[in-house]
């Protein structure tokens, strides 16, 4: 049966990969962005804000290349926070990785885009640029021109994985008759010469690279007090913000000398630095001041950083403040967004539906979400810790994840080895070394335990966390042995019923845990920023299945409950409000309905695959629908809008990303290693059954059964997983565990049986 289930898995897997890679590798022809229709959005109805209502104007001040503690330094932000304000911190990832050109295009993109790094963007304000511009595009030049829009928009295309549309939040803003300017620029040199930097751009250009506003090339003056002798000139930006202001309904200011001074700060000592950098926010601190004298009451004020300096970036500190002053509206707290679901984090894919609903418009093709804002006292102080814990939590994350998988894997081998070959180890050692090894692959099921639960500490700093995480995997591997003592099955199926409820309970509290555990996402990564994580997709599958299969091994156990347990746990799991799990969705949903049937001991044929899979495609399509008529928002649900706006072919992208990224995973990711190790165990099952698999099925039925059902959804996960090898792989720890601690206890019985 084995055989005959992991052939048929495999064969589906090979064709939907091959017929998916070749749709989507049919549809070559590319479009570039001068070569759209505009597109215009539409009005947002439900857009519940007074700039919006009573058409009142956004500003946004960008001073580039700080913190939210500068912010703090800077006295006109730090009084005005103690009044008004919403904060935020913004992922800054773009398509590819991160670099201020990627982050902006993101910012006013449908998704994330890709610019190349090393690609020189040309805006142009010239009138020869604008010929230039006008050959290139074949459109009307703007005041401001991308006069290499074409090259920039064909590396987005073709390197891209998304492949977004550049420029749509302002080509929405233009299309429904909003005026865009911009001001400023972050121009320096560099061997002698001077560059133009005005890659902000990319962010409120229409998707032509066009802007039809604005002031990027005379707002500067010489002054050696200053990062490479240039300083915004203050008093004309304050003349020219009037001006525009005015005349614009969005105005976008790049204040310069912020990112001049980190781009300068290596020439710097440290006395220097700090007397320039003040010298700049004292004047930062004053054009402030004078643009919320000329704010309306029905005006909306952005403050922000669009990136971090290089340090903080080596220092891996990749989010960014983002402050909203509403100037009808005196609270203070966060800023929330339904792409993260967590409070004080963004995305900057946000950004653009966030400017857009402060007109009343939005554009369906743009994934982002608008802000909310939450009342919170101690708005700073807050997100000053919550920042610290997920920097403390990414700087470590790689360290802990790579020596818990290699000692797992270390250890499973080992002990494969030790009894593979315990008669070349010396009689006096041999039991010693083969128990301690048994207890030490426990570890594979305790740590994901352990790291799940230290979240409950609170704890902040690297060495707090740390700590966190070794005190649950001694109390987790204590408390099992000493309710079960020497029945290492039963502890198994302890740590497993226990994993499996904290999951749930977490999913249906909407996983604080999870979106605080080492070993689970990243919103510095932006992956995913809630629901349960790719990770623990694999221990979902894994722990249910064999803790419910422990219990029918001890006890005569309705087996129609643990049906109906387990459709609650895919439900809790997966439901776009809690779990949010997709990939888990199917994978569960499948493993789950196999595992049923094999517990009631009918047969998994053809016909009862076909069912499995139309039950699965229904399951999907229920949550699909919720998911949208309820405006949850969930990844379903963008990947639904996603295929209706841009057609089938989305379907086939974001397949084809999937299979991409796993191959990348494949090459790169230590969670390889684990599976490695299991599919050399499921290698002994399929082809030594009579020595290996048989002794596991007559011994205890339901637990090989269950082992069958486990690979079921590993190579279901691997299929319809982004991140499939490492589902896979947390999957098979439920497999390549026990299977070790039942070798174990074979060999135990076989000696004591010697003895006597």
């Amino acid at each position: 049966m084995l055989r005959k289930m992991t052939s048929i898995i495999l064969s589906f897997m090979m064709i939907f990969s091959i017929s998916i890679t070749s749709l989507a590798n049919s549809n070559t022809k590319i479009q570039l962005s001068t070569e759209r229709a505009i597109s215009k959005g539409s009005l947002d109805k439900e857009a519940d804000n007074n700039t919006a209502k009573n058409g009142g104007k956004v500003i946004v001040v960008d001073i580039s290349r700080t913190n939210l503690e500068n912010f703090n330094n800077i006295k006109f932000i730090r009084t005005k926070l103690k009044s008004s304000g919403y904060v935020a911190l913004m992922n800054i990832r773009g398509d590819k990785g991160y670099d201020d050109k990627r982050n902006f295009a993101t910012m006013g993109a449908s998704t994330r885009a890709n610019i190349s790094s090393d690609l020189e963007l040309n805006f142009n304000d010239t009138l020869e640029g604008a010929k230039l511009y006008k050959s290139a595009t074949g459109w009307k030049a703007g005041k401001i021109n991308l006069v290499n829009i074409n090259n920039v928009d064909f590396v987005n295309l073709t390197s891209g994985d998304y492949k977004s549309k550049i420029g749509y939040l302002g080509e929405t803003i233009n299309a429904n008759g909003k005026k865009i300017s911009v001001i400023g620029n972050n121009d320096y040199f560099e061997n002698g010469q001077i560059v133009k930097n005005r890659d902000f751009c990319l962010t409120f250009m229409d998707s032509k690279g066009r802007l039809f506003s604005g002031n990027t090339d005379d707002i500067n003056k010489k002054d050696t007090n200053f990062p490479f002798g240039i300083s915004t000139d203050y008093e004309k930006l304050k003349k020219e913000t009037q001006k525009y202001y005015d005349e614009s309904d969005l105005l976008y200011v790049n204040t310069g000398d912020t990112y001049r001074l980190d781009k300068y700060k290596m020439n710097l000592n440290n006395k220097t630095y700090k007397k320039m950098k003040f010298s700049i926010y004292n004047k930062i601190s004053d054009y402030l001041d004078y643009v919320f004298s000329i704010v309306g009451k029905n005006d909306t004020v952005y403050v922000m950083s669009s990136y971090p300096s290089n340090l903080e970036y080596i220092n891996n500190k990749k989010l960014t403040p983002i402050i909203r002053f509403d100037m009808s509206d005196g609270g203070f707290g966060l800023l929330n967004s339904a792409t993260t679901r967590r409070a004080g984090i963004i995305s900057n894919v946000d950004f653009g539906a966030e400017i857009l609903n402060r007109f009343g418009l939005k554009n369906e093709e743009m994934i982002g979400k608008k802000l909310t804002s939450l009342e919170k006292n101690g708005n700073i102080d807050y997100l000053l810790k919550d920042f610290e814990k997920i920097v403390s939590i990414s700087s470590i994350r790689m360290s802990v994840i790579n020596i818990y998988v290699s000692l797992i894997s270390i250890v499973i081998i080992a002990a494969v080895i030790s009894l593979w070959q315990k008669n070349r180890i010396p009689i006096r050692f041999r039991d010693r070394i083969i128990y301690t090894l048994k207890e030490a692959s426990k570890l594979g099921l305790i740590m994901p335990l352990a790291f799940l639960s230290a979240p409950m500490l609170q704890s902040s700093s690297k060495p707090m966390i740390s700590l966190s995480i070794v005190f649950f995997s001694i109390i987790y591997y204590l408390v099992p042995k000493i309710i079960f003592k020497k029945d290492d099955i039963k502890q198994l199926g302890l740590y497993s019923l226990i994993m499996i409820a904290v999951i749930c309970l977490d999913a249906f509290f909407e996983t604080p845990l999870m979106e605080s555990n080492i070993m689970s996402y990243d919103p510095m990564v932006a992956a995913r920023y809630y629901g349960i994580g790719n990770e623990y997709e694999g221990v979902v599958i894994g722990s249910a299945i064999l803790g419910f299969s422990v219990i029918l091994e001890y006890k005569k156990f309705p087996k129609w409950i643990i049906g109906i347990l387990l459709m609650g746990v895919l439900f809790i799991s997966a439901y776009p409000s809690m779990g949010a799990n997709v990939g888990g969705a199917i994978s569960g949903m499948i493993a789950f309905l196999v595992y049923i049937l094999l517990i009631n001991n009918a047969k998994v044929d053809i016909k009862k695959c076909v069912l499995i899979l139309l039950a699965t495609i229904l399951l999907v399509v229920v949550f699909a629908v919720a998911d949208i008529v309820l405006n949850i928002g969930s990844h379903l649900g963008n990947f639904v809008n996603r295929i209706m706006v841009n057609g089938p072919m989305e379907i086939a992208n974001v397949f084809l990303r999937k299979i991409e990224m796993n191959i990348l995973l494949a090459q790169t990711t230590i969670w390889v290693n684990l599976l490695l190790v299991a599919l050399l165990l499921l290698s002994i099952a399929i082809f030594r059954p009579s020595k290996f698999s048989g002794a596991i099925k007559n011994r205890y039925p339901y637990v090989y059964k269950g082992f069958l059902s486990i690979i079921v959804g590993c190579l279901v996960t691997l299929l319809v997983n982004d991140s499939g090898i490492i589902s896979a792989a947390t999957d098979s720890l439920y497999l390549i565990v026990p299977i070790v601690i039942i070798m174990v206890i074979e060999y135990k019985e076989k000696t004591e049986s010697s003895i006597e």
